[in-house]
């Protein structure tokens, strides 16, 4: 059966969503039926195929009339792109990452757009120009799309510039410097993409099959007729997206303030053998290993269930494949659940097991590890197992490393876990560039062969564009042009400490890796990542300088991450038939407006908690040791800012420290640099077994999804069970047993659940945590743990409790009106 014939039998696509997920799986399942029957490499076969799954959403008709860039796609599209630009910089700091998907502003924006065609005077003024030009349209809404995508994607210069401004304390950095900084690194992969676009967008043979399920949304949602063929689902899409949105919002307020343990139910440390009492010096080892294992906030989440879709949504588990999702789950349990395990209680590299037992890190001393371990932390540690603040270990008047306490503290160690997860960034690394190769690697070579030889008159699509004024490569130019000018300006002397030449090498990594990776991308739906490769070559190039490397790192690899999302969004407007100028616009005025955004409103969530006298991490002549940042040193519960302190940590292996010390011969991780040559390898066994057994499930083994390994160290890992449960349920049961339904409402589901949450978190947030002053929580209990999931010792939880209830609302708690925690000089390894 081909690809067309698959989709036509699913009932047609005018009355129905396609997910991403949906479309992803068929281009794999063509280009499976191509292989095993030996197609004809002709590119003139190869174009047919790929008309076969573009004509199967996007018509080859356009009405060049339809107006575009209008008043309500500037008024709307700046609104969302203001609104996921502010929302997700603010989930940037939770423990659990989350993110509101730009779908959320497609469906949110037709009924808006409708009424302002309802409502906005149709008169015409300035030579033609209206405040309404008619029904609302696809392009206007495809606009707005790219406006709310442009804003959903926050600014990845956000790490350095925190790191730097409130991790480092280098107050030095100016605040225009940091704004400049954010635009040049958003906006440098655009003029790239630009430029690449006769390559990448233009050719028939550049699919972009991520685009599919947008244009089949809108689709949806401009057509006229939204029941299913057999009438039964009459809801239409809309309706179900705000009925469902607003069920999740109401619910969401338990795991989110009056039932926190819903985030995280671990089983292992309900059944654990009770860690020891306070006179103990060190636990049990069947208790230390079992809670080890079992915690969701401190250990690896084993058996650990979370009834949060903030924590739940975060693995896209409805709009991701389920192939694709259980090949990530598959590696996540075996990285998590045997790998990391074993080299834990094995002392693989040479402390692990050690690292935290430290009693002045403990229970009764800073709680850092009240489980008196250390396994889900980015922190680093000296020789001796004892924590080592990052900041420690830089010179703040030159960002450099501080090498005679270095010299003191070596060799320098992360945990087990941490480890292993760099372990698999560089299977990762090796395995895409090896598996894209055997299954992709002739389709690719045959395709971007005919791109080049027929770049412009062979796409019906193609033809149709002509239409529209091009945007001269001029423009890109001149954009690229002052986006280098300005960034060699604010990264040589804006504060972060990156010369000239290391922007340009930063430009030409990306320049050189675009094309290569675009078309693997484009073709494969796969993209091989850089950032770790780019934090490998400059570490190597300027050892010891934490700040040049972080820059370098984000430059590289927002050069070529970004340039290919705008490019994605350019190969939108190909199939929809946006006229490139419109596009241009909304794209950049979107990106620079979203990157000002997300610097203001990222200084705004950290200094609106102030500064806390409290430092668990004292530095003997540190002067800003003792007044720390609180969201820093004391966050409150479920803003832990993890994602941040990972960045920073990075940042020190890689830069302060550099990775011919960290990874280098001599080193206890040296052996992590195996992962290079593993991923050459691995992905050879499927493909060689599935040539042995063409009829078996061997096409499905992907090694690199396999290896990702989403570790998010420093979240609270109870995501790595309920989001499969949830796929499994939506993306088999339903799908096969109820397929109209899903057919209709799934996505529109995944959107709804997303936005509740979304609005759910911002509204608990500024309501109970923004003011560090006057922070609300309920007393702690059985439905509210000190640690989350109450895997600590008892006395812990009960104390902490108290501790961190008693600083609320103003107050400061005094253990000395604490009679159990005086009895037991609770805190006392800390003085």
């Amino acid at each position: 059966m081909t690809l067309q014939e698959m989709v036509q039998k699913s009932d047609g696509l005018d009355s129905t969503v396609i997910s991403e997920a949906e479309m992803e799986l068929a281009v794999e399942r063509k280009l499976e039926h191509e292989k095993a029957d030996n197609a004809d490499p002709e590119s003139g076969e190869y174009l047919d195929e790929i008309y076969d799954i573009v004509d199967a959403v996007v018509p080859r008709t356009d009405d060049p009339t339809l107006p575009a860039l209008t008043f309500r796609v500037i008024v709307l599209g700046l609104v969302f792109n203001v609104m996921l630009a502010g929302v997700n910089t603010l989930f940037m700091f939770r423990t659990n990452t989350f993110t509101l998907n730009p779908f959320v502003g497609v469906l949110i924006a037709y009924p808006l757009g409708i009424m302002m065609s309802w409502i906005l005077p149709t008169a015409k003024f300035f030579g033609g120009l209206t405040l309404n030009p008619g029904k609302f349209n696809h392009k206007e809404h495809a606009l707005i799309y790219v406006a709310a995508s442009c804003g959903g994607n926050t600014a990845y210069a956000l790490y350095n510039i925190v790191g730097q401004k409130y991790q480092l304390y280098q107050v030095g950095l100016q605040t225009v410097g940091c704004v400049f900084f954010a635009i040049v690194t958003q906006c440098f992969g655009y003029g790239l993409a630009g430029l690449c676009r006769r390559y990448l967008v233009r050719p028939a043979a550049m699919l972009w099959p991520g685009n599919l399920s947008t244009i089949a949304l809108l689709n949806s949602l401009h057509e006229q007729n939204t029941a299913s063929s057999d009438g039964k689902l009459r809801l239409s899409r809309f309706a179900f997206f705000w009925i469902a949105a607003s069920a999740v919002f109401f619910y969401e307020w338990l795991p989110l303030f009056l039932m926190p343990v819903l985030t995280a139910v671990s089983i292992l440390c309900y059944v654990a053998p009770k860690l020891p009492s306070l006179s103990a010096e060190q636990p049990a080892y069947a208790a230390k290993v079992m809670r080890g294992l079992g915690s969701a906030s401190q250990g690896l989440g084993l058996l650990s269930f979370s009834f949060d879709w903030s924590v739940i949504g975060y693995q896209a588990p409805i709009t991701t494949p389920l192939w694709a999702l259980m090949n990530q789950f598959l590696g996540m349990w075996f990285m998590l659940y045997l790998v990391v395990p074993l080299v834990w209680v094995n002392n693989a590299f040479g402390k692990d097991f050690e690292i935290g037992t430290n009693p002045a890190d403990g229970p009764n001393g800073t709680g850092t590890f009240p489980l008196v371990l250390a396994l889900n932390t980015a922190a680093l540690f000296d020789n001796n197992g004892t924590v080592v603040p990052s900041r420690s270990l830089v010179d703040k008047s030159t960002l450099t490393l501080k090498e005679s306490l270095y010299e003191s503290l070596q060799p320098m160690r992360i945990t087990a876990y941490f480890a292993v997860e760099y372990l698999a960034s560089f299977i990762v690394f090796g395995s895409a560039l090896v598996h894209v190769g055997l299954w992709y690697g002739a389709d690719i070579w045959r395709r971007f062969r005919t791109a080049m030889r027929d770049l412009d008159t062979s796409d019906v699509h193609a033809k149709m564009m002509d239409v529209y004024p091009d945007v001269p490569d001029l423009w890109y130019i001149i954009l690229l042009a002052i986006n280098l000018v300005v960034a060699i300006a604010v990264c040589q002397w804006g504060g972060f400490d990156l010369p000239w030449w290391g922007v340009i090498l930063g430009l030409l990594l990306a320049v050189v890796s675009i094309i290569p990776i675009g078309t693997i991308q484009a073709i494969s739906g796969q993209q091989i990542g850089l950032n770790v490769m780019s934090e490998f070559l400059i570490g190597l190039i300027l050892p010891g300088r934490i700040a040049a490397v972080m820059a370098f790192k984000t430059l590289s690899y927002m050069s070529m991450y970004q340039g290919l999302l705008l490019v994605s969004d350019l190969k939108l407007g190909h199939y929809l038939k946006i006229p490139p100028r419109a596009m241009f616009t909304v794209q950049l005025v979107g990106t620079i407006l979203a990157s000002i955004v997300n610097v203001f409103v990222a200084f705004g969530i950290y200094e609106s908690f102030g500064r806390t006298e409290k430092d668990v991490y004292v530095v003997p002549g540190d002067p800003t040791s003792g007044k720390a940042w609180k969201l820093q040193v004391d966050p409150p519960a479920g803003w832990w800012a993890a994602n941040f302190n990972v960045f920073l940590n990075a940042g020190a292996i890689w830069g302060a420290i550099g990775p011919a010390r960290f990874f280098g011969p001599g080193s206890p991780y040296s052996a992590t640099l195996w992962g290079f040559l593993v991923g050459v390898i691995a992905p050879v066994i499927p493909y060689v077994m599935h040539k042995l057994q063409p009829n078996g499930y061997w096409h499905l083994v992907n090694i690199p999804i396999i290896a990702v390994f989403p570790a998010q160290v420093n979240s609270v890992r109870s995501d790595v069970i309920m989001p499969l449960i949830v796929g499994v349920i939506v993306n088999y049961y339903i799908k096969k047993y109820n397929h109209a339904w899903w057919k209709k409402y799934a996505y529109v589901m995944s959107a709804a659940a997303d936005s509740g949450t979304a609005v759910a978190i911002t509204v608990t947030f500024l309501i109970f945590t923004v003011n560090a002053n006057y922070q609300i929580t309920l007393p702690y209990s059985k439905v509210q743990y000190a640690d989350v999931d109450g895997c600590a010792p008892d006395y812990f939880l009960t104390c902490a409790g108290n501790y961190n209830y008693g600083n609320l609302f103003g107050k400061t708690y005094d253990i000395t009106q604490d009679e159990y925690c005086s009895s037991i000089n609770f805190g006392g390894e800390a003085a």
